[in-house]
């Protein structure tokens, strides 16, 4: 468990994520692609999380990962000198935030391909003539529209083109920001409400004040529980 009072402590504490949504067709992937080369080109690092409502064949039958994966693993990690690929088995409902803070903690910017029923996340609607020509984002939710039809709605309304603008909004205009209480058992990462996160503060931050050599304001505090001991200490 890590706690701590001030969210801008973690190394990235001000994450932006933000979906980039529309029909199939539309140009969401090439727009990513050109915001991700604009996005880098400004000194952001980027990630993209891509949605696949129908999954998706990333271990190959016959592959090595798809024999363990076969045999029952709940996960395979593949590592070559330039590149790591992590495969795991999920068993409940992960959201985006999620697994950005769990995968790309030191990421800059997020770009979510797809997830347009996924509620909480801001949104960039991709329109296209012949394909999709009406907003179908919640107000709340919508913060830009890519279009190259003429759209009335009281957002901005970027053409295809416009990439720059498009990166400005993206730039400024959202932010995920990262819990200050983060639990983690057994390696899986636990999402905790607001609530939560000040009753477990106020009590850590209570207990560990008490202790004698401790400074009266600590801005980070790191706690783990071990329960069960490992074999080599029971010899």
């Amino acid at each position: 468990m890590q706690i701590s009072e001030k969210e801008n402590s973690y190394p990235n504490a001000a994450m932006k994520i933000c979906a980039i949504v529309g029909h199939s067709k539309s140009g969401k992937t090439r727009l990513i692609r050109q915001l991700i080369q604009e996005l880098k080109r400004r000194g952001h690092s980027v990630a993209v999380i891509k949605h696949c409502a129908c999954g998706f064949v990333f271990n190959l039958e016959g592959k090595d990962s798809w024999q363990f994966m076969e045999a029952g693993s709940n996960g395979v990690a593949m590592i070559s000198p330039d590149q790591l690929a992590v495969l795991k088995r999920k068993v409940d409902k992960v959201d985006f935030c999620a697994v950005a803070a769990e995968y790309f903690r030191d990421v800059d910017i997020i770009l979510v391909e797809g997830g347009q029923k996924e509620r909480g996340l801001k949104k960039i609607e991709v329109l296209r003539r012949g394909v999709a020509e009406k907003v179908e984002c919640s107000p709340e939710e919508l913060i830009a529209v890519v279009s190259d039809v003429k759209v009335a709605v009281n957002k901005p309304v970027c053409h295809p083109d416009q990439i720059g603008e498009i990166a400005d909004i993206m730039e400024g205009c959202f932010e995920y920001k990262e819990p200050c209480v983060v639990l983690d058992i057994d390696g899986t990462s636990v999402l905790l409400n607001t609530f939560v996160q000040k009753i477990i503060e106020n009590i850590v931050l209570g207990i560990v004040t008490s202790l004698e050599g401790v400074k009266e304001n600590p801005q980070r505090i790191t706690l783990s529980i071990i329960r069960k001991e490992k074999e080599d200490d029971k010899l």
